[in-house]
């Protein structure tokens, strides 16, 4: 027998926001409910304030302009992202740039 999953099980959240090229978060719908920093050029930690059940939860991270590409993205705990851009006309050297980010998972362990 087939067990139902309730919508209150499934629990997701989705979260958007504009990273900007110095590294801060500086606008979009959740723009509140997550910090970042820049250590170097084009390596980017975001910190979620409310961490997520578990890491496997998904990230989308699109470059604003032609010249930059997402080399890299690491989520590193349940609340911890790293994201690593490139210079696009080269695709190695680090560069900062202005990027969007949706990050969506769940607020529960539970699989069925």
């Amino acid at each position: 027998m087939k067990r139902n999953i309730k919508s209150g099980q499934r629990s997701l959240r989705q979260l958007h926001f504009i990273v900007s090229a110095d590294g801060t978060v500086v606008t979009g719908l959740d723009s509140l409910k997550a910090t970042s920093s820049s250590a170097s050029a084009g390596i980017n930690t975001i910190v979620l304030s409310e961490a997520f059940a578990s890491t496997d939860y998904v990230v989308q991270v699109t470059c604003a302009t032609a010249d930059c590409i997402v080399d890299s993205i690491t989520a590193t705990s349940s609340s911890v992202i790293t994201v690593v851009t490139v210079d696009a006309t080269d695709g190695t050297s680090d560069k900062d740039s202005i990027i969007h980010v949706t990050v969506t998972g769940s607020d529960v362990t539970d699989r069925y």
